[in-house]
């Protein structure tokens, strides 16, 4: 029976990472991919950046970049046209095509990328996650289930987000009046008060998403 997985791998050694770290703000979506030379694939992602210029910028300098193009910008949110460049980073993208990969969800937030993805078998996904650890890349499974499984269809949180909001929730934060203030949840979670607004906005974001689609 197939296998709905979610997991977060490291982007130290994946395409773009010396993008992220050049501009550690950027929050990214992957919203699909597909290549006609499975080394070079071609990504399209929404990109939300506080200085966009200088993520472009990063995107030239980037060695595991080999082409990109901002297809346009819709609310805050850039679209662009990425392919990897071969032999820079390890590419992932080959490995879970040719185990029966399905990617549902990918996204880069807080450190991680996350992703969503459904595998035609365990053995399937364990193959993958031990290519992954041959090429040094860190792999987290954070949930694994049988594709047919109803709780499969919730959203996906960090686990920064979802500690954020389970102590908000848990402290009166949503109550009318709020019984807590954005700083007093950042100081018990020792993070900045921008940290703990941006997750409790983008885990609200993912939860709307989910309800209306």
């Amino acid at each position: 029976m197939s296998v709905i997985a979610e997991y977060a791998v490291a982007p130290d050694y994946l395409a773009l990472a010396d993008s992220i770290e050049a501009v550690p703000e950027a929050t990214l979506r992957i919203e699909r991919t597909y290549a006609t030379d499975p080394e070079r694939p071609i990504a399209f992602i929404w990109v939300s950046a506080p200085d966009i210029e200088a993520f472009d910028s990063a995107l030239a300098a980037d060695p595991s970049v080999a082409d990109f193009e901002r297809l346009r910008d819709i609310d805050g949110e850039c679209l662009y046209r990425i392919q990897a460049a071969a032999g820079r980073a390890v590419i992932t993208y080959p490995k879970w095509v040719e185990v029966g990969g399905e990617r549902l969800k990918a996204y880069y937030d807080d450190g991680w990328w996350h992703a969503r993805t459904r595998y035609p078998s365990r053995e399937a996904l364990s193959e993958y996650r031990e290519y992954l650890q041959d090429k040094d890349v860190t792999f987290r499974l954070k949930r694994l289930y049988d594709s047919g499984h109803r709780d499969g269809d919730g959203p996906t949180l960090t686990d920064e987000q979802r500690e954020t909001l389970e102590l908000a929730y848990e402290r009166g934060y949503f109550e009318v009046p709020r019984s807590i203030s954005t700083s007093e949840l950042a100081d018990e979670l020792g993070v900045s008060n921008q940290a703990v607004s941006e997750r409790l906005r983008r885990a609200s974001a993912r939860l709307v998403e989910d309800a209306l689609r």
